[in-house]
């Protein structure tokens, strides 16, 4: 018996390095499909949500999935609700307008930036985490309300995804390569905040 488990230990190390290592990899896949289906940037969010739920289905159900069923998905997002396309992007511009009036030193910028900031990370956590909790069945509304009430309940999450999305702006601004990269570990960081609150 002793021998038995013995070898047993073995082959049970080699096979979860060999499922995080398909995990990685399947990152990495996911990345580069949103990053091509994000380069029109209108669909930029759509794409993040496409990713967000495959990877969140890769993992809970221990499934494979394709191109195919990926730029399937991301089909659904789009005709479930178009302004999925427009809303975010909006949002980022004015936010971005409003940035740039601050840095050109409009009155009440002193008090105006930090509002900014608070806003900016507030929509960031709350954009991933309904792009993982979107389905088919439920609507952006209702999908939006349970990421803004789990992004209150669960702040350590929160600062986790902030952190996440810090970390892949360093890392893309080292070399475009590692973009695909930087696409892959949003959507994972996505996924893993967002199963601490739901599973």
């Amino acid at each position: 018996m002793a021998v038995s488990s013995k070898t047993r230990a073995p082959e049970n190390r080699t096979t979860v390095v060999g499922e995080r290592f398909a995990l990685f990899a399947d990152c990495l896949y996911l990345g580069l499909l949103v990053l091509v289906s994000s380069l029109p940037l209108v669909t930029a969010y759509a794409a993040i949500t496409a990713g967000s739920g495959l990877l969140r289905q890769r993992v809970r159900e221990d499934t494979s999935f394709t191109i195919g069923g990926y730029f399937a998905r991301l089909l659904a997002v789009i005709r479930h609700q178009w302004l999925v396309l427009v809303a975010p992007l909006g949002l980022a511009l004015l936010l971005g307008v409003n940035a740039v009036a601050v840095a050109s030193g409009a009155p009440g910028a002193d008090v105006v930036e930090p509002v900014l900031w608070l806003i900016g990370a507030a929509l960031l956590v709350v954009g991933l985490r309904a792009a993982v909790l979107w389905t088919p069945d439920t609507g952006w509304r209702e999908t939006v309300e349970a990421a803004g009430t789990a992004t209150v309940r669960d702040p350590v999450g929160s600062l986790l995804l902030l952190g996440a999305a810090f970390a892949c702006y360093v890392i893309a601004g080292q070399t475009l390569m590692l973009v695909p990269l930087v696409c892959g570990l949003l959507v994972f960081a996505a996924v893993a905040v967002t199963g601490r609150e739901h599973g």
